[in-house]
């Protein structure tokens, strides 16, 4: 039950702002740097993959940082931990701003990363200051904004470098970000746990470091070789770790990311969905970028200057915040499976179109605009499964997991994206071939998570399980 009596001199409607602002500040902030990558690729001298470690640190951070913040959220004040997590992202944005190589901008996003803690804060913040009508409005509102963030600054930051160096993509945010500090400070009350807890440490440092070596490796790849000894042990440490890491978790009372809940299948195919939504719509923020500001001479470049990318990237916020609502009327007509299978398809389209582009504006719009769709239609049903498929107690966990897992599918994409554009570099410029391989994989993630889904039901039906039954769908599904 929500608590519907504020403290003293806390103006419900206020703190609610507040926190929706917070995520929305992060959300544009975590995208704004996607139609500059070839403007600040070339101002510091970087390659392909060293440049998508400006990506791929938030994304880096946050998968291992907002499973660390929700928790700390569960048994600390939400608000201090809001706070502490604000001048963090302010930290990571100034040094962002002043950057001067890869490295230190790097460092900055690394930050800047753990600044996506925000949107488990919100809802929790939500769930302890407003009333039980304003909960549902209010959750519906941070969705929104995540949506709209994202659209935001992929426009606005399009403009930007238009008019001005790329830095003054990091001064704005910094100045907002500063204000949302204060307001927090000011607005939103005190909010105690309901009881103390411990965090899961160990686990948090497995994952990062499985993470990061993966990725280390993945950047080393075309230096290494792919198939090179050093990349092999950078593949098999990574590995080891990320054992390590399972074994921690499913041993633990309180762990980091409950991975029990993986073994009923409805659940595992949507933390499916999640890793290939992430994993796409990061590789689009790359990569189009990169497509769509080469040289027309190319044959497959559009020459576009940033704001024209801006716009071309506008319609995997805008559409997917569009498209969301449609999914509700989607599964009514055709159903629940179908309605999964219609979106995952519709991603593999995205990058078919982008393989015969050939230089089309119009058709590299297409793509986006796909992409753009089948996130907000997949990820959306993806969780409508698991709130039909599963008792009430497991949805918080599912979310928890489901964020970490999209966090964990964007660094893959980018990372990987950057690392294969590198190696099939000609005089520091991607070749169609890279990005033909690129695409390729898009394709085959979109199969693999199609087949997945041939598992679940047609329609998904509403029933009311219970803790019995869960264990029991958990025992048939690991037998």
């Amino acid at each position: 039950m929500t608590n519907p009596s504020p403290t003293r001199g806390h103006n419900p409607m206020m703190t609610l702002s507040v926190v929706v602002a917070s995520v929305f500040a992060y959300k544009g902030l975590e995208s704004v740097l996607s139609p500059a990558i070839p403007i600040v690729q070339e101002s510091l001298g970087a390659t392909e993959a060293e440049i998508a470690w400006v990506l791929t640190a938030v994304l880096l951070t946050g998968a291992v940082a907002t499973p660390l913040i929700g928790r700390l959220a569960d048994i600390r004040n939400k608000k201090t931990v809001l706070l502490w997590v604000l001048g963090i992202v302010a930290v990571g944005v100034a040094i962002s701003g002043l950057s001067v190589s890869v490295p230190m901008l790097t460092v900055g996003q690394l930050l800047q990363g753990i600044g996506l803690g925000v949107v488990p804060l919100a809802f929790g913040i939500i769930r302890d200051t407003q009333t039980e009508e304003r909960v549902k409005s209010g959750n519906g509102a941070v969705i929104g904004f995540i949506y709209a963030g994202t659209g935001f600054a992929i426009v606005g930051s399009g403009v930007l470098v238009t008019l001005l160096p790329w830095r003054w993509l990091f001064c704005v945010p910094f100045a907002i970000i500063v204000v949302i500090f204060f307001a927090s400070w000011k607005l939103i009350p005190s909010c105690p746990p309901v009881k103390r807890g411990s965090v899961d440490w160990t686990g948090a440092a497995l994952l990062g470091s499985s993470m990061a070596v993966l990725l280390i490796g993945i950047t080393e790849a075309p230096e290494w070789g792919w198939l090179s000894i050093k990349f092999g042990g950078a593949l098999a440490t990574s590995a080891a770790l990320l054992a390590a890491f399972i074994f921690v978790e499913l041993r633990s009372r309180e762990p980091l990311v409950d991975l029990r809940i993986l073994a009923t299948r409805p659940l595992a195919v949507s933390c499916l969905i999640y890793l290939a939504c992430g994993f796409s719509v990061n590789m689009m923020f790359l990569t189009i970028p990169m497509l769509a500001q080469q040289s027309a001479d190319t044959g497959f470049g559009l020459a576009a200057s940033a704001f024209t990318t801006s716009l071309i990237l506008l319609p995997i916020g805008l559409v997917g915040a569009v498209a969301a609502p449609v999914t509700g009327w989607l599964d009514a007509h055709i159903g629940s499976r179908a309605t999964l299978l219609l979106a995952i398809v519709a991603n593999g389209a995205a990058f078919a179109v982008l393989l015969v582009a050939n230089g089309s504006i119009v058709l590299v719009i297409l793509g986006s605009t796909l992409v753009g769709a089948s996130g907000g239609v997949a990820l959306t049903q993806a969780m409508n499964i698991v709130a039909l498929t599963s008792p009430a107690s497991r949805i918080g966990a599912f979310s928890g997991l489901a964020f970490v897992v999209k966090a964990v599918g964007g660094t893959l994409g980018v990372q990987l994206s950057g690392s294969i554009m590198t190696t099939g570099a000609q005089g520091g410029t991607p070749s169609w071939s890279s990005f033909v391989i690129v695409f390729g994989i898009g394709i085959a993630i979109t199969i693999g998570v199609a087949a997945a889904c041939l598992h679940l039901p047609r329609r998904t039906a509403h029933p009311q399980l219970d803790d019995e039954a869960v264990r029991e769908d958990e025992r048939s599904s690991v037998n």
